[in-house]
């Protein structure tokens, strides 16, 4: 009876049925992130406002729902290109502020759609919340980035 060849996943060579549990994996989940163009457009930074708005948690919370789906995720972050994103640490993208005051005008811009368009200062915030909800309600992130 012949055996399908197999490849390791990683290096590309052939597996032999020993060492195939060891090299056996789960192929990677690629997640999309959103460009500095479609973060900047305001009515992308309005549905992202009315999108966490939505959610009903606190500032501290809503902060820490980010951090948990996205350092919980199993698999790669991934600009269009194919270049690697690599996850900042999130309390200090959004400042170090103990109290997350950005959060709260940015959740304000819910009821009142900004003006302008979002500073470059903050488009970091911007992709980490994009992601999140890119994670965590997929059918919500189809809806911001129309």
């Amino acid at each position: 009876m012949t055996h399908p060849v197999e490849f390791c996943l990683k290096c590309k060579r052939v597996v032999c049925r020993p060492c195939m549990p060891l090299h056996a994996t789960v192929p990677e989940r690629h997640l999309v992130v959103a460009s500095d163009v479609q973060l900047l457009r305001r009515s992308h930074y309005h549905r992202l406002a009315i999108a966490s708005a939505a959610l009903e948690v606190s500032r501290r919370a809503f902060i820490d729902r980010i951090a948990d789906a996205l350092y919980g995720f199993d698999g790669t972050f991934v600009f269009r290109d194919g270049t690697p994103y690599h996850l900042p640490d999130i309390d200090d993208a959004f400042g170090d502020d103990d109290c997350f005051r950005w959060v709260s005008y940015f959740l304000a811009l819910a009821e009142t759609p900004p003006r302008q368009r979002p500073q470059h200062r903050v488009i970091e915030r911007l992709r980490l919340i994009d992601l999140y909800f890119r994670v965590a309600y997929p059918e919500r992130a189809k809806w911001i980035a129309r």
